[in-house]
């Protein structure tokens, strides 16, 4: 046998044996790359929906979001996002969904969500479109954030009281900066005979 023909046939065995090396190294990292994102999804402490962002069809929702809303994962798939009542501030009906395709990258800070059983929730929703195989997939993050808006409700309400404690209090309150300039003078001041003590004065 021609010795360079052999030669020719060892290094096509060894290309082979490499070729499928390789591919079977690439399917290996891509079987770890989607186990760990399969356990980040499950995993994770915000809301997940995943869309096909050709139908806007439901694919795929993480456990957070099941729990948060009440819904069953079954009574998620196959939904168009404007199908689901509780998106409905979203994305009222498919040109709602259009607007979302072709901008690529939504973010509502406080949307009023609603549970299966009525409750109340406020979230902050953010959808990024990106591609997966040659297929575009949106996928919609969703953060509960009812007890910051809850907090910060109580905060402007305390607020409010308090000024409303300072104002009819029957002596003057007030407070300087650093410079001794009035940055508040409360409405007591009216009884030395002013209308109001202009804000940025100097106390001295």
């Amino acid at each position: 046998m021609d010795m360079e023909k052999i030669g020719q046939a060892g290094r096509s065995d060894s290309n082979s044996i490499d070729m499928r090396r390789k591919r079977k190294e690439a399917e290996e990292a891509l079987k770890a790359s989607e186990t760990s994102y399969r356990r980040l999804f499950e995993s994770a402490k915000n809301g997940i929906l995943l869309l096909d962002a050709d139908t806007g069809q439901i694919t795929d929702v993480n456990p957070y979001l099941i729990e948060m809303l009440g819904y069953s994962h079954n009574e998620f798939l196959g939904k168009k996002l404007w199908e689901i009542g509780l998106f409905k501030h979203i994305a009222e009906n498919q040109v709602g969904f259009q607007k979302l395709q072709s901008e690529k990258y939504i973010r509502y800070e406080n949307l009023p969500l609603e549970a299966k059983e009525g409750r109340h929730i406020d979230v902050e929703f953010v959808s990024n479109v990106y591609s997966v195989d040659h297929k575009t997939v949106i996928q919609c993050n969703i953060r509960d954030i009812t007890e910051r808006r809850k907090a910060e409700v109580a905060l402007r309400e305390s607020e409010e009281k308090y000024r409303i404690l300072i104002q009819t209090l029957p002596f003057i309150v007030y407070e300087v900066d650093a410079g001794g300039r009035f940055i508040f003078v409360s409405d007591g001041v009216k009884q030395l005979g002013y209308a109001h003590l202009n804000q940025g004065a100097s106390k001295a």
